[in-house]
């Protein structure tokens, strides 16, 4: 038995923590050799070690599902919701193999069209209102990890905060750290706390990871253009520039004239150091989505080939939805108290021609140096 499943077992069984736990009785080897039959596959072995020691169980962070038959919090009505769900067959023998219902309504489910063993099947939390899928956990044993990780925090009971939130995120990166979600989430409350340059290694650590998850790179690649970190931006750029789907680029939340956008802010002057950013510039061109995200990519290339100093801006143009006062003090202090409230992004900053006189006489950095607390 791993180590996680092990802790995670004993953690439910302890008496003092029956206030937060409801457990269901073992399931039997009947029980779960049914549901193997039905799933044509075997289940894996340390959910079945869970469930032979209580099958199913109110959780304080949702409800592990029963291997018994029938509707309710069990494990053939997880697969046959998630069936309707995805228009697929009940029977598909790549159907997610739910185990856990969250609090958020969502299912965690093995992935058993990623490995051919059960054993090594990873965890993905599915909505079933978005249809999204994200792989949150490597394997079962990690998910059990940071659940009791989780459930004795010293900050287990506190209120929601962007400390919270980023121990949250740390403790998942320290137990799985092969798994984007976790390092993102690092990244996202990074950015909540004003730590740009922190957030920013934590979403390129969240790219190298497979899979990532597939907008990492365009946040990463958007702070180091902020905040002039060539070398950054590169190692982003170059994962960006891959060739791809075109589909992948509305996954990616950006386009590829808007990558090359960013990259020229940083790009270095015409000689040598510039070939394996030609290289990228190419690539992005060649994907261009349509005639004019083409046009501003080559005229961005070009612009980073000849040494000027002003890109043209890229495909689709970028107009933060906020109100600029004339003078700029003023739109200095506007800026930093949207970008408290959420209304004025990252994207508005690089890509909104209107910041350029600001940036003339303000770093638009110290604006991502500005706390963003929960409820603050």
């Amino acid at each position: 038995m791993h180590r996680g499943i092990r802790e995670f077992v004993r953690w439910v069984q302890q008496d003092e923590n029956r206030e937060l736990v409801r457990v269901e009785k073992p399931a039997t080897a009947k029980e779960m050799t049914a549901l193997e039959h039905q799933l044509g596959a075997p289940l894996p072995t340390d959910l079945k070690l869970v469930l032979g020691v209580f099958d199913g169980a109110s959780l304080p962070n949702g409800v592990l599902l029963s291997a018994r038959p029938g509707p309710g919090n069990t494990i053939e009505a997880g697969l046959k919701a998630l069936a309707e769900d995805s228009d697929t067959s009940f029977l598909d023998p790549e159907l997610l193999l739910p185990f856990h219902r969250t609090e958020a309504g969502s299912y965690l489910a093995f992935d058993r069209s990623a490995a051919p063993v059960s054993d090594t099947w990873p965890v993905v939390d599915y909505d079933l209102e978005s249809g999204e899928r994200r792989l949150i956990h490597r394997t079962f044993d990690g998910w059990c990890r940071l659940c009791i990780a989780e459930w004795t925090a010293v900050d287990y009971e506190a209120e929601f905060s962007v400390e919270k939130y980023l121990a949250q995120g740390e403790r998942h990166a320290r137990i799985e750290p092969d798994v984007s979600i976790a390092h993102v989430t690092v990244a996202h409350a990074f950015r909540r706390a004003g730590r740009p340059e922190e957030a920013l290694e934590s979403y390129l650590s969240a790219g190298r990871c497979v899979p990532a998850i597939f907008w990492s790179d365009w946040e990463a690649l958007k702070l180091a253009a902020l905040l002039d970190y060539p070398a950054h931006a590169l190692e982003a750029g170059v994962r960006l520039g891959k060739r791809a789907p075109s589909s992948m680029w509305d996954q990616r939340e950006t386009t590829p004239s808007r990558v090359a956008y960013a990259l020229a802010r940083v790009a270095p002057p015409p000689g040598d150091e510039q070939e394996p950013w030609m290289r990228i510039l190419d690539q992005l061109v060649a994907q261009a989505l349509d005639p004019d995200d083409e046009a501003a990519a080559i005229g961005i290339r070009k612009s980073v080939a000849t040494g000027e100093r002003h890109p043209p801006l890229p495909h689709p143009p970028q107009e933060a939805e906020i109100e600029l006062p004339d003078d700029l003090e003023a739109q200095w202090a506007h800026c930093a108290a949207e970008y408290k409230a959420g209304s004025l992004r990252e994207d508005d900053l690089l890509l909104d021609p209107r910041f350029a006189a600001l940036a003339e006489i303000h770093d638009l950095v110290d604006l991502l140096r500005i706390r963003r607390g929960f409820g603050e």
